[in-house]
């Protein structure tokens, strides 16, 4: 009995195995007959939202889009799918009972088009709007305008946009200031929609705001941090804030200094919540030495050396020279500066420099010392106080001389743009009034020069960029001044079509004199072309340099167009500008690279 039991056994083991061969060669049959013939994919389905706009229609639009794609054929399937998608679209932003249809299009339309037809009904407005700070920054106003700003409050539209972020914008400003234990405690929204109203109930506790501990630093970092200098603006017990920890950062790095910067306050590491703040800095050598060159269609090919001792001693002074050689000028100066309390914002610098000058008709040589006070400390100007001696030896067309003035002057200047080499908006002004008197100069005379540039953004890729320069100079010698103190115009930054500083009054053998006043103005707009980083330039410059307004020529004008290429290093910049005030019209090729502040 038992030996037969053993035989059904084997027979029946055999007979499993043989229908398992004969599924899986089946199986493997139809396998590869798929992969030899392939299902062709279904054309998606595209999405047209009729009914709503603006914002309601981006939000329906963009949610379906996001949504994972649906062949054309297939789109019956998921109707539901896409009519909760487009009502959850629609409820974020506070219609909670919309009617949606759908269009399906026919097998025959070639554009798969599905129409959402909607109509999104009432709203839903905000009832109670119950907010509250808690916790050590409940009356911090940081916090409440954040509140004011979200544009959520009562019989306003319930929007879950806005309410997530609130929260977010909450969360953020709390770490910022150093409520690094700040957490909801509740953040509910109730909806009722039978009555077509929500409260909303968000209560935000800040916590402890941490502080500040003690400066942590090596022995080589604390030497370096010069206590005499007064960069650290941060000590045991104030408050925490990103904004001072990163003003601290800030100020170490601007002052040349230091080739390494680290600083970090980790909460982690925090003390009965005082977290110390980590330094670790590393100087620059002792000497910098930098060779560049350049070329503009104004000066041709220009050399430049600049010699760099960033950190003479624990008082902060540098100095530094720096050496401009191009075929029309030579120049080099040398500059020490002196901190006074911050080496960033409030300090004096001496300037000596030697420049000799080769242009059109001007051949100059000048030597000059100053004197120079920089106020930055306060507001967004800066502001330079100097005094300076300036001898010139010149020749001038047909006149020849030597000049010696001392003259006090001070310039004003302040750049604010969006950053980067292609900001789309900018200003920048600069002022600077100088003069002298016959009682120290040989000269008596008030010069002044202001010029001012915009950048505005009409569209985010294309560019109006206006200028406009004046410079007067008044006196009983305002005609009499050395070459450097006329003015003439002419060139990349003032009237392109023409010579470089190629224009202004003239001697009776019509070689240049300069000018009492200068009066210059630009537009610029800038579209895109359809190459990448790149754009066309269409401008018109005018301008004029004369000794009277009353008897000057007409105004001098320059259009043109040009090419921007935008790069990581700055833009480059090809002007073709038209003078068609020359007889005949010049035209002139202009190269600049830079940024455009």
């Amino acid at each position: 009995m038992k030996q037969l039991n053993f035989t059904h056994s084997i027979k029946y083991k055999l007979l499993n195995l043989l229908v398992s061969c004969i599924t899986l060669w089946l199986l493997s049959s139809c396998s590869s007959k798929d992969e030899l013939e392939p299902v062709a994919s279904e054309a998606k389905i595209n999405y047209k939202i009729e009914g709503i706009d603006g914002p309601l229609y981006s939000n329906v639009l963009n949610y379906l889009n996001s949504s994972p794609a649906i062949d054309a054929s297939k789109v019956r399937l998921f109707r539901r799918d896409i009519i909760d998608g487009a009502t959850k679209a629609l409820k974020a932003m506070g219609y909670y009972q919309p009617k949606i249809e759908l269009k399906v299009p026919k097998l025959s339309d070639s554009t798969h088009t599905l129409v959402v037809n909607v109509d999104k009904g009432k709203a839903l407005f905000i009832k109670n709007f119950d907010v509250a700070i808690l916790g050590e920054g409940a009356n911090l106003r940081s916090f409440a305008n954040i509140i004011k700003n979200s544009n959520l409050g009562p019989y306003k539209i319930l929007n879950h946009g806005l309410y997530e972020d609130l929260k977010n914008k909450l969360q953020i400003r709390a770490l910022a200031l150093g409520f690094f234990d700040a957490k909801f405690i509740r953040s509910n929204i109730y909806v009722y929609e039978g009555q077509n109203i929500a409260d909303i109930v968000l209560y935000f506790d800040t916590g402890i705001r941490y502080k500040f501990g003690k400066i942590v630093a090596d022995d080589k970092s604390s030497e370096l941090l010069y206590p005499s200098l007064g960069l650290v603006n941060i000590k045991d017990g104030d408050n925490y804030s990103t904004t001072k920890l990163n003003r601290f950062i800030n100020s170490l790095s601007n002052t040349n200094y230091y080739a390494v910067v680290d600083v970090s306050a980790d909460p982690k590491k925090a003390d009965n919540y005082h977290i110390p703040v980590d330094v670790n800095l590393e100087r620059k050598p002792n000497n910098l030495m930098r060779l560049g060159a350049g070329f503009s269609t104004d000066e041709g090919l220009r050399l430049i050396f600049d010699w760099q001792k960033p950190l003479l001693n624990k008082y902060g002074h540098s100095l530094s020279l720096i050496s401009n050689v191009s075929m029309v000028q030579q120049n080099a100066q040398l500059m020490y500066k002196i901190p006074r309390r911050d080496p960033n914002l409030d300090y004096y610098y001496l300037k000596l420099s030697q420049e000799h000058n080769d242009l059109n008709d001007t051949l100059s040589d000048i030597s000059n010392f100053s004197v120079h006070y920089v106020a930055n400390n306060t507001g967004s100007w800066r502001r330079d106080y100097y005094i300076s001696a300036n001898y010139e030896d010149y020749k001038q067309g047909i006149e020849d001389g030597y000049s010696f003035d001392i003259m006090p002057g001070f310039s004003l200047s302040r750049i604010e743009t969006s950053r980067g080499f292609d900001p789309k908006s900018g200003i920048s002004f600069n002022l600077d009034v100088k003069g002298a008197s016959k009682l120290f100069s040989d000269h008596s005379f008030l010069r002044i020069e202001t010029s001012l540039k915009s950048i505005l953004s009409p569209t985010a890729n294309t560019r109006l960029i206006t200028r406009f320069t004046q410079g007067a100079i008044l006196g009983p010698d305002a005609l009499n001044v050395p070459p450097s103190l006329r003015f003439f115009v002419g060139g990349d930054n003032s009237i392109r079509g023409y010579g470089y500083l190629d224009e202004s009054e003239r001697f009776s053998d019509n070689s240049l004199k300069g000018a009492r006043y200068k009066s210059s103005a630009s537009l610029e707009y800038q579209f895109p072309i359809g190459i990448d980083n790149s754009r066309l330039a269409l401008f018109m410059d005018a301008g004029i340099a004369t000794d009277d307004y009353s008897k000057a020529n007409d105004i001098l004008l320059g259009p043109g167009f040009g090419y921007r290429f935008i790069s990581r290093y700055g833009v480059l910049k090809v002007d073709l500008g038209f003078g068609i005030d020359k007889d005949p019209t010049k035209i002139r090729l202009h190269f600049a690279f830079g940024p455009e502040l």
